[in-house]
């Protein structure tokens, strides 16, 4: 049998990536190359966890070949270990907000998942999301013409993260008044998964205010009966299936979070991937008709969401490497989208790729990210039009800095010179 080896360099390595270190996280593709050797099975002794690289690997596990539940926050080793390092005084906190999120879809396995599933597959239609992207439209030329008149232009400051937030607030029909107040509540959710302290009482606050802010608005649309069409979905009950309150709130700040932090990182590293490989950028605004496709290669090229927890239901054996039941097990989609076995030259950004949509960012089997055609429209949108307006756009800053998390890919700032709008 197989046992992970992994040397004190590697695990203090490893250490360092989940701890965020910003000069491991800035770009970690060639640490992700030297994790992929051997087994592609390496073992972080910090964490604990198991971590898993390779595409075939991380597919299987995705797939549900494995004993494998999702809620490795909550429970399994990792979750053990972060309750050791907390202080005492936290614990009451850390159960709380961690149980609540419990509540979440993605961290639901077997029937659960797929009943809540199925009531947020009602909003989530091909055809729904096909009618967003007029709206989407509309938004992006506002905040392109605000970031027009700013006295410097930031594509990630004032673009991709204002876009995906106002399109969810849209789909959940809340104010569009209230999306600053959103958005820092997303932000708050999205640095828990360091789990320590201060990001642990962030999000409990946000959590609490979201929460409340969530049941006056479904309050509102009961006793009006107004709503948005994915707000209906959800709280109507169909075939005996309805979601209760908690649920119902779970699930907003689920789609708010999982349909804003992702796609405003898309729209960022996209944007960077282009600036730095000119000829890429190039070959789009010459052939607009491939922007569409080309979104896939800029997800699988440079991922904006790196890794997912998992946690062993039981004992099983992967790729000659045996884990025991209540393990962690980390999928690394960020290095098995780089996967030579699968991917032909796979640090060479390139939009033409043929099997570039195979990339793992969106996960796989039961558990796909439900929202993944809506951040595919809202990439075609904002990069075709940045495109045609702004054929001339150059980064005034090429080597950005990255906010505090290796989950979660996400560009701090993208000053940038536009150039003439070309209208």
């Amino acid at each position: 049998m197989t046992a992970p080896t992994v040397s004190p360099v590697q695990d203090e390595e490893i250490g360092a990536f989940f701890a965020a270190d910003p000069a491991t996280i800035a770009w970690p593709y060639p640490m992700y190359e030297r994790w992929r050797g051997g087994t592609g099975i390496v073992r972080w002794q910090g964490g604990p966890a198991t971590v898993v690289t390779r595409y075939r690997d991380v597919k299987d596990v995705m797939s549900g070949r494995y004993p494998i539940g999702q809620n490795a926050y909550r429970f399994g080793e990792l979750a053990e270990g972060t309750i050791a390092r907390l202080p005492l005084a936290h614990h009451e906190t850390f159960f709380k907000v961690l149980d609540f999120e419990s509540l979440f879809m993605s961290r639901q396995s077997a029937e659960a998942h797929a009943r809540l599933r199925r009531i947020a597959a009602r909003a989530f239609t091909a055809r729904r999301i096909a009618q967003l992207r007029e709206s989407i439209q509309h938004h992006v030329d506002e905040l392109i013409g605000e970031m027009v008149a700013a006295p410097e232009a930031d594509v990630k400051r004032d673009l991709a993260n204002k876009l995906p937030v106002r399109v969810i607030v849209d789909m959940l029909g809340v104010p569009q008044s209230d999306r600053e107040l959103i958005w820092e509540w997303s932000e708050a959710v999205g640095r828990l998964f360091s789990l320590d302290e201060r990001s642990l009482t962030e999000a409990d606050r946000a959590i609490d205010a979201f929460r409340e802010y969530v049941g006056r608005t479904v309050h509102r649309f009961r006793a009006t009966g107004e709503a948005p069409d994915l707000a209906k979905a959800m709280l109507e009950q169909r075939d005996n299936e309805a979601l209760t309150e908690d649920e119902l709130v779970a699930m907003y700040l689920l789609i708010l979070f999982g349909g804003s932090e992702t796609t405003t990182n898309l729209l960022g590293n996209g944007f960077l991937a282009l600036q730095r490989h000119r000829a890429q950028w190039d070959l789009l605004r010459e052939r607009p008709d491939l922007v569409p496709g080309a979104i896939d290669e800029l997800i699988r090229y440079d991922s904006p969401h790196h890794y997912l927890p998992r946690v062993a239901d039981g004992d099983f054996e992967i790729n000659g490497v045996e884990v025991g039941r209540g393990q962690t097990v980390i999928v690394v989609m960020g290095a098995a989208n780089r996967d030579p076995e699968v991917f032909a030259d796979p640090d060479r950004l390139d939009v033409t790729r043929e099997n570039k949509n195979e990339h793992l960012s969106f996960a796989f089997g039961a558990h796909y990210c439900l929202g993944a055609a809506l951040a595919r429209i809202e990439g075609d949108v904002v990069f075709s039009t940045l495109l045609r307006r702004f054929p001339d756009a150059r980064l005034l800053d090429d080597r950005p800095t990255y906010a505090g998390s290796a989950m979660l890919r996400a560009i701090r700032s993208l000053p940038t010179d536009l150039g003439r709008d070309r209208g």
